[in-house]
């Protein structure tokens, strides 16, 4: 009865989890719709999104993001579609594959390269942490980034449990409330703050999340602040629990969050508090290292390497 009830659990969370994927794409494609009529630049708005949401569908498709897709999730023509495509393959941003898909170019690539040199400290340092987690626990671990009323999955390290948690994947973007991750962050802001995340995703929350209940996430949000964890108890995608606390890093908005995803079993009793513990050891972790890093700078820049102070100008 108890692997009935477990396979149960798997194929809601796996059918949910492509719900939530979707929606995930659904984001990243209409980034520039959040923005408002007026804000100019809307072609390259467009473009870039376009280049975020082949990213995304082509990472989960061996042959690439199906131009239907892509088509479908961006809800553009498939000729404005087509002609922004073809301007990133000229530009070398975007390529097309053998089965007629796209995937990420060789100028993104690039860029990603040059991106990680300046890469967020957090992303980092929290990879030892997520490789800990995911050992130890044998479950899915998470780090989300807050950008604006938006978060972001940032990395995430599969364990070599049972149980795979398909409801989140890097660059999957959801406004700020959906997820252990993204409730953790807004644990740090205050009442007000939160008010005012939750107003500005209204319009999003409501078309692409009608189930999810504001007063409801403010409840888990208050509980976390006195807990020091969230527990999302399988509300986003079906089947899928998780436990999630704030890296809290000194003199920096709040802005990273880690988190482990399972099944309910593996998501309730004593080890909510054993899993919560190992998260809050790891998030120290990072936090320390991140601002060692940041003295560590500022030492550099300060530092004067010659008699007159100068040599570092020249």
């Amino acid at each position: 009865m108890g692997n009935e009830a477990q396979t149960h659990d798997l194929d809601r969370m796996k059918r949910r989890g492509r719900i939530m994927r979707r929606s995930a794409s659904f984001n990243v494609a209409h980034a520039v719709d959040d923005l408002g009529p007026g804000t100019g630049a809307q072609s390259i708005q467009r473009a870039l999104s376009l280049l975020g949401l082949v990213g995304i569908i082509g990472s989960e498709n061996p042959g690439g993001a199906p131009l239907g897709d892509i088509v479908a999730i961006s809800g553009r023509p498939k000729a404005s579609v087509h002609r922004m495509l073809n301007a990133l393959i000229t530009m070398g941003y975007v390529e097309r594959c053998e089965d007629s898909g796209y995937r990420l170019g060789v100028q993104s690539q690039i860029l990603g390269q040059l991106a990680q040199k300046s890469a967020d400290p957090a992303l980092e340092e929290s990879e030892s942490s997520l490789l800990r987690l995911a050992e130890l626990t044998q479950d899915t671990a998470f780090l989300t980034l807050r950008t604006g009323s938006y978060s972001i999955c940032a990395r995430r390290e599969d364990g070599f449990g049972p149980i795979f948690n398909n409801a989140l994947a890097v660059g999957d973007r959801h406004p700020l409330g959906i997820g252990a991750g993204s409730l953790a962050i807004m644990t740090q802001f205050a009442d007000a703050e939160v008010d005012a995340f939750f107003d500005a995703n209204d319009r999003i929350l409501a078309e692409r999340y009608p189930k999810v209940s504001v007063p409801g996430l403010k409840d888990i949000i208050r509980r976390g602040r006195h807990d020091g964890f969230v527990h999302n108890p399988g509300l986003f995608a079906q089947g899928s629990w998780a436990i999630g606390v704030p890296v809290r890093i000194k003199g920096r908005q709040p802005r990273a969050a880690l988190s482990i995803a399972s099944i309910e079993e593996r998501m309730t009793g004593a080890r909510v508090f054993e899993l919560a513990a190992l998260l809050h050891h790891e998030a120290h972790q990072i936090a320390a290292a991140v601002t060692d890093r940041a003295a560590s700078n500022d030492e550099l820049c300060d530092r004067d390497d010659g008699p007159t102070g100068m040599e570092g100008h020249l």
